[in-house]
């Protein structure tokens, strides 16, 4: 394993580690654009330099393109990379709008936070500013090409990490602009990532847009609620109403991203017409802790009069494993019917056994999934169900591993992948049969 100094602080990181992520390791955080934990760096920005004062590499250099090695002693503070990196930060400002009192990208904008940094207050280009046309890419998205600092953020994660190619880079070298052929809505059920990777406000989330600023909303982290994965995320809210939800980093389950529905499906929360109270036979308006007790009353009523196995428990595909499996016991704790998934008979039994495995401690996280070889989907389709289930399927088949999906239905995936329509009454047979030939 490695072992430098960076800022006369030694550390030893395991090979392969890049020099921006071992200087995060010892909380210095080298500025950068076009570096994301989950897309890697390709040196676009030229914002992360450091100077390399010993070791196999010297001189300035760029931490997010050169690999730890032994001996190196780096340094972030040296008078040398500090010019060299206020110098891009000047250059990046010679065409930007210098709206920043009124751009509602204010507090979440990387640049400005860099230019401040760096001391940037006045501008010394004379010239005309470079200007693009902004597109129309859907109700959820704005597009505000001016503000582009070509970080190529946006079609690494589009293109290469999430799989569809209605957007991209066209054009060369100053006059490079990212977005669709034509105006259009994105098709990529994972575009408002976006909004998330840009580091300026090229793309920002619409529905909030000028509705309120970063540091008036009160965060909080909260889980998606719209499938069964789980995905980790920040609500973001103001006056008691959800005003945007973000990615909030977990590595076990959807890494750094998450899908649409999970970013803007909370418009539900907002719904004048959303029951406000719990309600109770004859249209009584209860409580929260009255519904509650009058829920348990009724079940302890039912109980008394039929017995337990009078009570059954219907339960729903979008609930999260952990809920299926609380909700299997407090079953079996009180001897009621066990929960009953809304599924064809074949589907709820391998929900079940999916339960059972949970319980064993063996069922697989999105992370292990992204570093499977071989990996065959019976019965699902990711995109339509569980739509971040899809990105990891992609990271392992960049990765080289091969996919099957054994359903009878269109299923359509962001990548090469073998497609086994087979009845629902059938599936269980064609995996077994799968099963057996590869153990042959």
């Amino acid at each position: 394993m490695p072992r430098l100094t960076i800022d006369n602080r030694e550390i030893t990181v395991p090979e392969g580690t890049r020099v921006i992520d071992a200087a995060e390791r010892l909380g210095i955080m080298i500025p950068r654009f076009c570096y994301h934990k989950a897309l890697g760096g390709v040196g676009a920005c030229r914002l992360c330099a450091v100077k390399f004062l010993e070791g196999p590499v010297k001189g300035i250099q760029m931490s997010c393109m050169v690999d730890a090695a032994d001996g190196m002693k780096v340094s972030t503070t040296d008078p040398e990379a500090m010019d060299f990196r206020r110098f891009v930060i000047e250059c990046l400002m010679i065409n930007h709008p210098h709206d920043c009192p009124v751009c509602d990208e204010g507090g979440h904008c990387l640049l400005q936070d860099e230019t401040v940094s760096a001391g940037q207050v006045s501008r010394r280009y004379p010239g005309l500013k470079r200007t693009f046309r902004n597109q129309y890419l859907g109700e959820f998205i704005w597009h505000e090409m001016n503000r582009c600092v070509q970080c190529y953020r946006c079609v690494r994660f589009y293109r290469d990490y999430a799989g569809y190619r209605d957007l991209g880079a066209m054009g060369i070298a100053r006059r490079v602009y990212f977005g669709r052929f034509a105006h259009g809505p994105l098709e990529s059920p994972f575009s408002g990532n976006l909004v998330d990777v840009c580091p300026t406000g090229v793309f920002t989330d619409r529905p909030s847009r000028y509705r309120i600023r970063r540091w008036n909303m009160w965060r909080a982290p909260g889980v998606c609620p719209h499938c069964s994965l789980g995905c980790a995320v920040t609500v973001c809210g103001w006056n008691r109403e959800v005003m945007r939800v973000e990615a909030r980093e977990n590595l076990e389950v959807n890494g750094c991203f998450i899908c649409d529905r999970g970013r803007w499906g909370y418009g539900y929360g907002a719904n004048p017409s959303r029951p406000r109270s719990g309600r109770a036979g004859g249209g009584k308006t209860l409580s929260r802790g009255g519904a509650v007790r009058e829920a348990v009353d009724a079940l302890v009523r039912v109980t008394r009069q039929s017995g337990p196995e009078a009570v059954g428990v219907v339960a729903s595909t979008r609930c999260s494993q952990e809920t299926l499996k609380i909700l299997t016991l407090l079953c079996r704790r009180q001897n009621w019917l066990p929960p009953t998934l809304d599924l064809p008979s074949d589907l709820a039994s391998r929900s079940g056994a999916a339960i059972d495995r949970l319980e064993a401690g063996i069922a697989a996280s999105m992370a292990d999934i992204a570093l499977s070889d071989c990996i065959i989907l019976l019965g699902a389709d990711p995109i339509r169900e569980a739509p971040v289930l899809a990105l990891a399927l992609r990271q392992a088949w960049r990765a080289g591993a091969r996919v099957a999906v054994i359903d009878p239905r269109p299923v359509s995936l962001p990548f090469e992948f073998t497609h086994l329509a087979v009845a629902p009454g059938r599936m269980a047979a064609a995996l077994s049969a799968i099963v057996s030939k590869a153990r042959s």
